[in-house]
């Protein structure tokens, strides 16, 4: 449960950060100012949630570690990240990285959109056009 919890956490940071940088365009925008305090509330009281389960935590720490990211990612990395709108992955080049939230700013080639995505959703580019061409989907070009 707590590793479901974790992943839930570094969903609302990341979901945060997007409205963030969301105000910084219309900071009176009261929709987003509510969206924030609605995440920064649901943050606390995941984290809450979370120091309550401090022995389930580490019994599972060696599950836990499968949720880290397997790969060590760099700005500027090439990656296969999923976009929110159709849920389907899409080649990215990782702009930014937060360590403490475990999310990364990408933007998507050809298409120069934005999001901020958490690291474990990433894969490196081979494997992401592997999974494409199986499911049958047209190959990637290289």
């Amino acid at each position: 449960m707590s590793e479901d919890l974790a992943k839930q956490l570094a969903s609302y940071k990341a979901q945060l950060q997007q409205v963030e940088a969301a105000l910084s365009g219309n900071a009176e925008n009261e929709d987003l100012l509510k969206l924030k305090k609605d995440l920064q509330e649901v943050i606390e009281l995941t984290k809450d949630l979370l120091s309550t389960q401090p022995s389930e935590t580490l019994a599972s720490s060696d599950s836990s570690a499968s949720a880290l990211p397997s790969h060590s990612w760099k700005v500027g990395d090439r990656c296969m990240a999923i976009w929110s709108e159709d849920g389907q992955c899409y080649e990215a080049e990782i702009e930014e990285i937060d360590e403490e939230n475990g999310t990364a700013a990408v933007t998507f080639a050809g298409y120069g959109n934005a999001e901020v995505t958490p690291l474990f959703n990433l894969k490196p580019v081979e494997e992401g056009r592997k999974a494409k061409e199986d499911s049958g989907n047209k190959p990637m070009s290289k």
